[in-house]
């Protein structure tokens, strides 16, 4: 790649982003904002606000709400073993669990004829184009890191409930590099609690607050652990669309 094609690319990544992030965040100075986060000493969340253009994330919103397939679900979870799940009633029953929230049983469900609106099943389209069905998103994650992330990937969609979270984990998968969390409550506030916390290996804490069209990148390492505080708001929500990461060839 020539000197003039490096200083082109954040051009092209940004008009292919502008669509779905906004302006802030397609500057030359955030992308070198990401790439001096990745590059610190320690690891750490990169939480940025106002992340999504407005009408997406408003419309995002709505359509978690409108989902009619949210299932209870807990697990256990524990260091180099596969997580015990359970669902509806027993992830209320089940003992010593170390995450408990609700999920969406099956996310390609939601796109056949009749399970949404019109208008709720667009913007979860429009959201599976932008992060999965295109390099949308992964580019721009490229542009500030430097990391070729696989097209494959995992996405979870979530919410929570009074005394809901998720205790402390790691997500440790081969060449799983990121989990990406889209926050998409519109009427969360920070006295609802739920925030993401992150201890990386010099002991250092972070503590997200999940604001509304918000998104935090998490480092996936070996010494770093993360988990949620537990969701004290009335009734549902800290909806929360999650993804994971990996490494192209991994």
């Amino acid at each position: 790649m020539t000197t003039g094609e490096t200083l082109q690319q954040p051009s092209a990544v940004a008009a292919a982003a502008a669509q779905y992030i906004a302006p802030r965040h397609l500057t030359g100075a955030a992308f070198t904002s990401v790439r001096d986060w990745y590059h610190a000493e320690h690891a750490s969340p990169l939480h940025l606000t106002d992340f999504l253009v407005p009408h997406l994330a408003a419309r995002l919103s709505a359509a978690l709400r409108a989902v009619p397939t949210w299932a209870r679900h807990s697990s256990l979870i524990e260091t180099d073993q596969e997580p015990m799940e359970y669902w509806g009633e027993a992830a209320d029953t089940a003992a010593g669990v170390t995450a408990t929230q609700f999920r969406v049983p099956d996310i390609h469900a939601l796109f056949a004829e009749g399970t949404l609106a019109p208008e709720h099943r667009q913007a979860l389209e429009d959201f599976f184009v932008f992060t999965v069905l295109s390099d949308t998103f992964r580019d721009w994650l490229k542009e500030g890191t430097g990391l070729v992330l696989r097209k494959r990937t995992a996405m979870e969609l979530a919410a929570y409930r009074n005394s809901d979270g998720l205790g402390d984990h790691q997500d440790l998968m081969p060449g799983r590099v990121f989990a990406v969390n889209f926050y998409l409550d519109d009427t969360y506030r920070p006295a609802h609690g739920g925030r993401l916390g992150y201890r990386n290996g010099a002991g250092e804490e972070t503590h997200v607050v999940p604001h509304f069209n918000s998104v935090s990148v998490i480092p996936i390492r070996e010494d770093c652990w993360h988990w949620v505080e537990p969701f004290s708001g009335d009734g549902v929500g800290r909806y929360t669309i999650a993804m994971a990461q990996h490494l192209e060839g991994s």
